[in-house]
């Protein structure tokens, strides 16, 4: 049975819905066509980065530390994307969401549970 080992803090559950929205809105972007010409493959990079960042709130909805390692390892492999494919912008709000939410995720890192 999947419960919660960890009650979750209101600000957690608020920047995982967002995240969950970010996440689902870059999915829809990386088959735009303006993505497609950028490089042959970018669409794909793009949607496996976006898959693991879905996963990685999950494991912050259940409150799990491997969910914010691999949301901040998902951020960085997205931005090395970005950056070498001429992408990047500190402007987005892709990107500023994602820094206030890993700042509120490590803030509660410690109470995340570290079993999976």
């Amino acid at each position: 049975m999947v419960g919660f080992s960890k009650k979750r803090p209101l600000v957690v559950t608020i920047f995982s819905i967002i995240g969950w929205i970010m996440v689902i809105l870059n999915f829809l972007i990386a088959f735009s066509p303006a993505i497609k010409k950028i490089n042959e493959f970018y669409p794909a990079l793009f949607s496996l980065v976006m898959c693991l960042q879905f996963i990685s709130m999950v494991g912050v909805w259940y409150m799990k530390r491997w969910g914010v390692e691999l949301f901040v390892a998902s951020f960085f492999a997205k931005d090395i994307l970005s950056v070498c494919m001429d992408d990047f912008s500190f402007t987005s709000v892709t990107f500023a969401i994602s820094v206030v939410l890993i700042i509120v995720l490590l803030f509660y890192y410690r109470s995340m549970d570290r079993n999976l």
